[in-house]
């Protein structure tokens, strides 16, 4: 495993994140067996993933207590790098809330939940947009302060909140979506960081499966559950654009004795300005196959060829009409 260094938190986190999503069980993703939750983390800690992310908003809660329960129990708080968020209220409709006393709720509850008194990582899940981004940022900075959070970190913001976070809040670390099929924060957000220090956190690393090619290319049924229900990428037309740029990836990747997915997760790593990329697991064999992508590298011939098969993608994207993805 390799390691990388998240802004403020002094020990470093491993470069692949266990994303716990799935473990909430809920429609989202379907339903999970707590045990084999368990069995996974345990796995990912043998592999030297020393980073797991939450949020209560997964399975409302029940991911974060599945997470307090494993971290607790094998006495393993100094050993992890904890992360979860906070703003999405599943009781309201319209879901985003950040109003003072819900987020000192939501601390509140996510510490009990998680079993635990500090959380290393803090980030605001989605801004909320009946709450200006420098109110939220004030509490967010009052728990810094405090010592119950060790960095600060939003998730889903535009630059331009970031930066009038960033006027009342410390911001260490944002964590948007990136994958090759998803790269819009190349254009402002990556750049930004890089050049103010603040780390990035990357999720949907294989863009909820469709980047590991087996619905495109090994005949997996596509699962009914409200993630996939809607992704663009697996209806037509883009359903067979995308079979074809992957099928030119994998060849790529064939030439590393490795699968596309595993590839596409090395990819992701090499981008510039990336710290760690998030990935989730329902199985222990899903583990092992996403650990697989530290402790190597696409040599920068075959990251151009990459490039330009994406490119490729992008005009025929554009020929379809449909919006453009980076």
């Amino acid at each position: 495993m390799e390691y990388r260094n998240i802004t403020n938190i002094e020990k470093e986190v491993s470069v692949l994140g266990l994303g716990t999503w799935v473990f909430g069980g809920d429609s989202w993703w379907g339903e999970q067996d707590d045990g084999v939750s368990l069995a996974v983390m345990e796995k990912a800690l043998e592999e030297g993933i020393n980073f797991i992310d939450t949020a209560p908003f997964y399975g409302r809660g029940h991911s974060e207590e599945v997470v307090g329960k494993f971290i607790k129990e094998g006495g393993l708080r100094k050993e992890i790098i904890l992360a979860t968020k906070l703003g999405l209220d599943w009781t309201k409709k319209g879901f985003f809330n950040l109003k003072r006393d819900r987020m000192l709720r939501e601390m509140e509850e996510s510490l009990k939940r998680l079993r635990t008194d500090y959380i290393d990582l803090y980030q605001i899940h989605w801004p909320d947009p009946n709450i200006p981004a420098r109110e939220s940022a004030e509490t967010m900075r009052e728990f810094y302060e405090k010592g119950l959070i060790k960095a600060v970190g939003v998730s889903n913001y535009p630059l331009s909140q970031m930066k009038e976070f960033m006027k009342n809040c410390p911001l260490h670390c944002i964590q948007p979506p990136y994958n090759m099929f998803q790269r819009e924060i190349e254009k402002e957000i990556l750049p930004f960081c890089i050049e103010h220090g603040i780390s990035v956190i990357t999720y949907s690393p294989l863009n909820g499966g469709v980047l590991t090619g087996k619905f495109f290319l090994d005949g997996a049924e596509i699962p009914k559950d409200m993630r996939r229900k809607n992704m663009d990428d697996l209806k037509e037309p883009l359903f067979s654009a995308d079979r074809k740029i992957l099928a030119e990836i994998k060849e790529i990747a064939s030439k590393y004795g490795e699968p596309l997915s595993r590839f596409v997760l090395r990819w992701t790593l090499q981008r510039q300005g990336i710290t760690s990329v998030l990935t989730g697991a329902r199985t222990v064999e899903q583990i092992t196959e996403n650990a697989g992508a530290a402790g190597w590298a696409v040599s920068g011939e075959d990251i151009k060829r990459v490039d330009g098969i994406l490119a490729k993608r992008e005009k025929m994207i554009s020929s379809l009409g449909r919006r453009k993805k980076i």
